[in-house]
């Protein structure tokens, strides 16, 4: 099942627009929105985690392990938008943000708590090209993409383990949300600020 989420997920992603980064407004306003959503994914996990069937022994196992990588992260980005001036109490929730996480309450609670399986591929299992991250760190300086910089390096080798879970699983709801989320974030990416 994973290389099919790989390939319609790469398909989706072709009609995503390119973001400005090298623009401080654009790249301001992707940090904060990626905040919102990380914000979310401790809970996420561990609401998956209990809702699943005990039987489920591997997707208890890999949520009890990325649970604990992925502790603490949404303080990381907070500090690095604070670099930048911004204190993340204070912004205004991103709609988009908000409709990506909810989705995922949802899908937990009332389809499957493997459906998270989906949206952690989507968000972990196409890292961020560091020669990218290298020209914009270039651009906007190391601090305020420290915890990107984590997960461009890292989330080569999570991805892995994700995909080995997900073709363990194999529950439909994966893929439909892997897809569902691309879709979502294609939405987000169309609504940010354009480069004046």
């Amino acid at each position: 099942m994973s290389e099919r989420i790989i390939a319609d997920v790469e398909e989706l992603r072709k009609e995503a627009p390119l973001l400005e980064l090298s623009n401080k407004t654009v790249l301001i306003h992707n940090l904060i929105w990626m905040y919102q959503v990380i914000v979310a994914s401790e809970n996420l996990m561990e609401l998956a985690r209990d809702a699943a069937p005990e039987a489920s022994r591997v997707f208890h196992k890999y949520m009890r392990t990325h649970l604990e990588e992925e502790r603490g992260h949404a303080k990381w980005l907070a500090d690095d938008l604070a670099t930048l001036g911004v204190d993340v109490r204070y912004m205004p929730l991103n709609r988009s943000a908000v409709e990506l996480v909810g989705t995922q309450y949802y899908l937990i609670n009332h389809v499957s708590p493997a459906a998270i399986l989906g949206y952690m591929a989507v968000l972990e299992g196409f890292p961020f090209p560091l020669d990218v991250l290298e020209q914009l760190e270039a651009i906007h300086g190391v601090e305020p993409l420290r915890c990107l910089r984590y997960h461009a390096e890292n989330d080569i080798e999570h991805r892995k383990e994700l995909f080995k879970v997900i073709d363990h699983i194999n529950d439909p709801s994966i893929h439909s949300n892997a897809l569902r989320t691309q879709q979502l974030l294609n939405e987000a990416f169309s609504a940010y600020p354009k480069q004046p």
